[in-house]
């Protein structure tokens, strides 16, 4: 890991310093953003940083560099660790991981936020001030979001490696008082992370013989029930939707008999698969022979029917927090990639 985070760096001391390049428009940062290239987990995340909203496309391209670091930086040690020799390796990677590459640069982070006087005010706004200039309002809110996007790291980290730690692992409270010399925010930014399905998740292995075979329908797999249409009126492209349920087993979200497992924050993911389907065009625009339009809420009812899950809540929570959606979908290799009808 010889370049670990040197994205980071760069924010701290080089070209991407922000009250260098911050004087560029809106629709440069607009262009920058689209231009980043996208970085998958590759492990199961412990903790995701919710971090304010970036309400400007500055603020919205260093949200994006920075998660897209971490993501990095996390899939390239899980990688190294992995193909550690031994258990005295292990413990030296993760020593050397968490008290020389993140301690120093969550020393160099307090350093440029002390040094140029960032405060929390001055991004929240929440002090009435409206003298703060709205660069130095970016400037501190790009430095804030860094400095709560390492300390997720180091929790994670620890998280991880905990048997193979020389020292005590700090308590969330610990690290903010040892670096900053501050109290955690309330609520947390850090916060557990949802399921990432498409990532190694430590599940017990079956032998070959004792894996359930899942053989995926292109029909009904339940009696009626009213309110519900039929597979044939609702999907468009039988041999799609077939391959799209594959994933949906391989993922862990369905087992053989086709029933939601319902694990931990599986809901808000699934609730976010059907609207990814409904993007991507795996239904039909209208319903015959009623001739009536289908609508979301028509296609949520049918899957949770064929699935027995009830995402309602979290399926109405999606319809009004699309960016948040959107930023799920695309940290989901699976999902983001889930090929259009």
């Amino acid at each position: 890991m010889s370049e670990s985070l040197n994205i980071y760096h760069e924010i701290l001391f080089l070209g991407l310093r922000p009250w260098i390049i911050g004087k560029q428009s809106e629709q440069k940062f607009k262009e920058l953003l689209l231009e980043l290239k996208k970085e998958y987990h590759i492990n199961q995340p412990h903790y995701e940083l919710d971090f304010i909203k970036p309400l400007s496309n500055i603020r919205k391209y260093y949200n994006a560099l920075i998660e897209l670091e971490a993501t990095k930086f996390l899939n390239d040690f899980h990688s190294e660790f992995k193909q550690a020799l031994n258990d005295n390796e292990k413990a030296y990677l993760i020593h050397n991981i968490l008290n020389k590459v993140l301690s120093q640069k969550l020393k160099e982070t307090e350093q440029v936020i002390t040094s140029r006087n960032y405060t929390s005010d001055q991004y929240t706004l929440q002090s009435g001030n409206k003298q703060i200039d709205k660069s130095v309002s970016d400037e501190s809110y790009i430095l804030h979001n860094l400095k709560h996007q390492l300390i997720r790291l180091v929790m994670e980290l620890q998280d991880s490696y905990t048997d193979f730690m020389k020292e005590e692992p700090l308590a969330v409270e610990e690290i903010y008082y040892k670096y900053f010399n501050e109290e955690p925010p309330t609520p947390s930014f850090i916060n557990e992370a949802v399921n990432y399905p498409n990532t190694n998740q430590a599940i017990k292995q079956l032998d070959k013989a004792e894996k359930p075979v899942f053989n995926p329908l292109r029909q009904d797999i339940k009696d009626p029930s009213k309110g519900i249409y039929t597979y044939d009126q609702m999907i468009k492209n039988p041999s799609r939707f077939a391959d799209f349920e594959s994933k949906l087993f391989e993922n862990g979200y369905i087992d053989e008999n086709y029933r939601f497992k319902d694990e931990y924050g599986q809901k808000k993911s699934l609730a976010a698969i059907y609207h990814q389907l409904i993007r991507k065009g795996y239904f039909n625009k209208r319903i015959y022979p009623e001739n009536i339009e289908n609508t979301g809420l028509i296609i949520r009812k049918f899957l949770d029917h064929r699935y027995g899950a009830n995402v309602d809540k979290q399926f109405r929570n999606w319809d009004n927090n699309q960016e948040e959606l959107l930023s799920l979908i695309e940290k989901d290799y699976w999902l983001d990639n889930l090929l259009p009808c």
